[in-house]
């Protein structure tokens, strides 16, 4: 990756080996599949992944915007998921940080969780968690501090985690697939229209009012010093947080690798800041019609 992103330890992130879909009346989840001996959990550093999951994030989101029907959705999500983990919508939808102290959790205005913007902490608890009862995971708060409970022996490896890892890293944790797809949706409308504008393949009506409206919450990050060069180490709360940083990094570079095909509009990586095509064979097909239209 161009920019030079640092995480707080090697091993940033956390997903399962798999996971499957679960019906909570109508709406749809995706959970991790325990249901095997033991489901594998993998630790990876996401910003070393950044580029490739901003490009599948993206894609999913024009996918989506295309064909919205719901065997499109759960695909491209159960992908995406699959390859990097659920988003953690839980810990970086609240305004305060430390919600699950409070009574009331106050959620960001235009938040893919709910219409309302306070909601009752335990009603938003059993938002991510609906298929577990009380004894496999629940949380009590005593003395200032937040405990969580689980019966379940996987959440025993995380005891020692922050709250936030606690919550979104347990197996009985889940996201449903319309946040997530409506999250894509969002970035990859924001992206095309930053995209087009600077192309001048769009007028401006209602492009600043729409991409100055989004909010990216902040994210914390400590200064280290590595010889005689400090660096910044970032510490994102959820992978969702760590693509908003990376998204508006990139966004806002002159040199912007995000791109989007001209011929088959499927957005990529570009290496060559001069690239408009996200493959050989589409630049090729490109051409080809070019000269179609010349012969006629």
């Amino acid at each position: 990756m161009e920019f030079n992103f640092k995480s707080n330890s090697p091993y940033s992130y956390m997903r399962y080996g798999n996971y499957k879909a679960k019906y909570k009346g109508k709406e749809q989840y995706l959970v991790p599949n325990i249901d095997g001996l033991l489901n594998i959990r993998d630790l990876y550093d996401m910003f070393s992944k950044m580029d490739s999951i901003l490009v599948d994030l993206l894609n999913m989101g024009r996918i989506c915007s295309e064909e919205n029907d719901e065997r499109t959705k759960f695909a491209c999500a159960y992908f995406f998921v699959k390859q990097y983990g659920l988003l953690g919508f839980m810990v970086d939808t609240p305004i305060n940080t430390d919600f699950m102290l409070m009574n009331e959790v106050t959620l960001k205005e235009d938040n893919f969780i709910n219409n309302n913007c306070i909601m009752k902490t335990k009603d938003y608890f059993k938002l991510f968690f609906p298929f577990a009862t009380a004894d496999e995971m629940s949380y009590t708060v005593t003395n200032g501090k937040v405990v969580i409970k689980s019966t379940f022996y996987l959440q025993e490896m995380l005891q020692q985690a922050s709250l936030n890892n606690q919550l979104i890293y347990s197996n009985f944790y889940c996201e449903k697939v319309d946040w997530i797809i409506e999250y894509a949706k969002k970035m990859y409308s924001i992206f095309k229209m930053i995209f087009d504008k600077q192309n001048n393949d769009v007028q401006e009506f209602n492009i600043e009012n729409t991409v100055n409206k989004y909010y990216f919450s902040g994210v914390p990050y400590t200064i280290n010093m590595y010889g005689q060069t400090p660096e910044i180490s970032w510490q994102p709360n959820s992978l969702k947080q760590a693509i908003d940083l990376s998204f508006g990094f990139m966004i806002c570079s002159e040199k912007n690798p995000l791109k989007i095909c001209k011929h088959c509009g499927k957005v990529f990586y570009a290496k060559n800041p001069k690239a408009e095509y996200c493959s050989p064979q589409c630049r090729n097909q490109a051409n080809v019609y070019k000269s179609r239209e010349k012969n006629k």
